[in-house]
């Protein structure tokens, strides 16, 4: 049986994603700058997070990041796409971080070669 869904953290949980996620029209917020706005504890957003989201909120954010510079490359000068991040290095760390290539790699068709997951399920 599924435990019950509890509407007031759906939508907190809601709030955060939004205040998180990029957004062309502000500057990026900070998980504890959301934390105050959403009248919780930098632990209770992390906690809300891990279990409506699966990653910690400032995990959520690097990854919000990359997946809209990967969206918005192919029309957008490079000056442009490092919105969001502190400079184009941090951003280049970040993308290679996650996508395991740096961007000009990953545009270029130049990835890593497939390898099987590690994890083990079950």
């Amino acid at each position: 049986m599924l435990p019950a869904v509890d509407p007031a953290r759906t939508a907190l949980l809601r709030a955060g994603v939004d205040a998180l996620s990029v957004d062309p029209d502000r500057a990026p917020a900070r998980v504890h700058e959301v934390a105050g706005e959403l009248a919780v504890s930098e632990r209770q957003l992390r906690h809300l997070f891990a279990h409506g989201v699966g990653v910690s909120p400032k995990h959520y954010a690097r990854i919000d990041r990359v997946r809209t510079l990967i969206t918005r490359a192919p029309t957008t000068p490079w000056s442009q796409l490092a919105a969001g991040y502190y400079d184009q290095s941090h951003m280049t760390a970040d993308f290679r971080a996650l996508m395991g290539v740096p961007p000009r790699a990953y545009f270029t068709d130049r990835l890593p070669a497939r390898s099987p997951c590690g994890a083990r399920l079950g």
